[in-house]
């Protein structure tokens, strides 16, 4: 519990995979919500849309993701038990075969769910007559939306567009001045409605003459996922480990040569990446980036320490030769505590290494006794779900051997 780096939620488990949430990635979203809220481009932006934006679609998006990295390494015949989902994004816990092709299909399958959700809202947006856009810079709350049948720009409530009755032609300012003021000659100086009156406005551009287009509200959320989607698969393939191009890329490199050269290759990558990062962050003031620029810089350099460490036995540095270990008159050098970050990486792997072992031993004792069962009932007499369970610690058994 004195552990920060601890604090997480356990949500639910789904397909086998315990999903937990960081405290620290509420702290994050809800940051971002409240900076949307004290920004004044959005003062007349619901604050809903706000929270579902940044909150809700955000940790969906992220954890269909990281189930995407856990089916991955199903499929290549590992395995997949744990997601946590924290401030920087998400994590999957996954055990694959040590080669390049489990390692690049494992890291893959995550973005290609944010791919997959791309097409889905893509393919409904086209449906209902609009073309998606592949622009990153778009603002999600005041999205706007070519209709391929009338050649009208549609958009959200938080923005106008009018059109004159039955035609794709916008009326100039002087034409919308003049009907303004035969308006308000109507009703009454003043009595013309704000368009965040959504109701009222709309009316009163009828009585002018005029039409507004607004998006239907499904297209509205199916454009901002398909952006936020979009987004993340952007950010996710930079070339930085540890992010999916940082891995892809160590990945590609290691097919060509070997492991080790993968691994320095993606995490000197990513150590330039992260130095832009920081460069930038301080450079626009922005703390996420900041954050993002010195994760990218610890797991890049704690890659290459721990390259290093397996390179000789128990992680010592025979570089010297053995004569180093006859200095009797010096007293052994103190290793150095590790730090917090680094504590809380151990004893994440000291946990999962003894949730590893129960559960092969969980699976061991569940195959001795379907073995049983096939010699006392034959094998047609195995469930479906027990023939995949054989399937799969076979596959495991063969990948380990």
């Amino acid at each position: 519990m004195r552990d920060p780096m601890s604090w997480s939620i356990p949500l639910f488990r789904l397909f086998g995979i315990q999903v937990r949430v960081h405290v620290f990635f509420f702290i994050v979203t809800l940051g971002l919500f409240f900076r949307q809220m004290q920004l004044t481009q959005y003062d007349n932006v619901w604050w809903g849309d706000k929270f579902l934006l940044t909150v809700v679609a955000l940790f969906g998006i992220i954890l269909l993701h990281e189930f995407g990295h856990c089916f991955g390494a199903r499929y290549v015949g590992g395995d997949a038990r744990e997601i946590l989902i924290w401030p920087l994004g998400g994590l999957a816990f996954t055990e694959i075969p040590h080669r390049w092709k489990p390692l690049f299909t494992t890291v893959a399958a995550g973005p290609g769910v944010n791919v997959l959700i791309c097409l889905v809202c893509a393919g409904g947006i086209l449906a209902a007559g609009f073309v998606p856009t592949l622009d990153p810079t778009i603002d999600p709350h005041r999205v706007e939306a070519a209709k391929l049948r009338d050649s009208r720009i549609y958009t959200s409530s938080y923005k106008v567009k009018l059109y004159k009755a039955g035609t794709a032609e916008e009326p100039t300012l002087k034409e919308f001045t003049k009907k303004q003021e035969e308006y308000e000659t109507a009703h009454g100086k003043g009595s013309f409605p704000k368009p965040s009156d959504a109701a009222k406005f709309t009316e009163a551009v009828q009585e002018m003459g005029y039409e507004r287009a607004v998006l239907p509200g499904w297209v509205l959320w199916a454009y901002r996922i398909f952006w936020l989607s979009w987004l993340l698969f952007l950010f996710n393939m930079l070339p930085a480990y540890p992010l999916d191009g940082g891995q892809l890329l160590q990945s590609l490199v290691w097919a060509r040569t070997d492991y080790r050269r993968g691994v320095v290759v993606a995490a000197y990558t990513g150590i330039t990446v992260s130095i832009v990062f920081l460069v930038v962050s301080i450079a626009w003031n922005e703390s996420l980036f900041m954050g993002l620029a010195l994760f990218m810089l610890y797991s890049a350099s704690m890659k290459l320490m721990q390259l290093d460490m397996e390179d000789g036995p128990f992680g010592y540095d025979f570089s010297a030769g053995y004569t180093s270990l006859e200095r009797d008159d010096e007293p052994p050098p103190q290793p150095k505590r590790p730090g917090p970050v680094a504590r809380w990486l151990q004893a994440r792997k000291a946990r999962r290494v003894a949730r590893e072992t129960e559960a092969k031993q969980r699976d061991e004792e569940r195959m001795d006794l379907l073995l049983e069962k096939i010699a006392r009932s034959g094998q047609g007499s195995l469930t479906d779900e027990e023939r995949q369970f054989l399937k799969r610690v076979s596959a495991r058994k063969r990948n380990t051997s």
